[in-house]
């Protein structure tokens, strides 16, 4: 497989993580699916496809950010960094959807950061976080 063929697997694919934790968050079955099933998998082909080039990195690769870019000049490199973040955002969001259901937060709440967190990751989180404040906030207000 290459690089663009691995690039669409992994976009089609994660869709359905994201389905499983917008349609199913409360399914005993959706974390474990999600952790041990999905971003197993993408860490895998994210490891390989590193493996792959892993002669082109050197010591200070992520010292500067020509350094960053020169290790981007790569179709596996690419790829691979979008796997890392195909599986760090779905992370993001079984987290968001765990910390909800341990809040006592809706899941109507929490669905609401998902889609930021899928499109635009560390975005979705602070949106999470935001609700999470207003939420305790409020809570605490009503126990006073």
């Amino acid at each position: 497989m290459n690089a663009t063929s691995i690039f669409q697997f992994g976009n089609s694919f994660i869709i359905f993580g994201w389905l499983l934790l917008i349609v199913a968050p409360n399914w005993k079955h959706t974390q474990n699916i999600i952790l041990n099933g999905f971003i197993l998998l993408f860490a895998v082909i994210y490891t390989v496809l590193i493996l792959k080039d892993i002669g082109d990195f050197k010591a200070d690769s992520f010292s500067t950010l020509s350094n960053v870019k020169a290790l981007f000049q790569n179709d596996n490199a690419v790829a691979a960094g979008w796997f890392h973040y195909l599986a760090f955002d779905l992370f993001v969001g079984a987290y968001i959807v765990r910390a909800a259901k341990k809040l006592n937060i809706s899941r109507w709440w929490a669905t609401l950061a998902l889609p930021f967190t899928f499109m635009f990751g560390p975005m979705g989180f602070l949106i999470f976080f935001i609700i999470k404040t207003i939420k305790s906030a409020s809570k605490n207000d009503t126990n006073k």
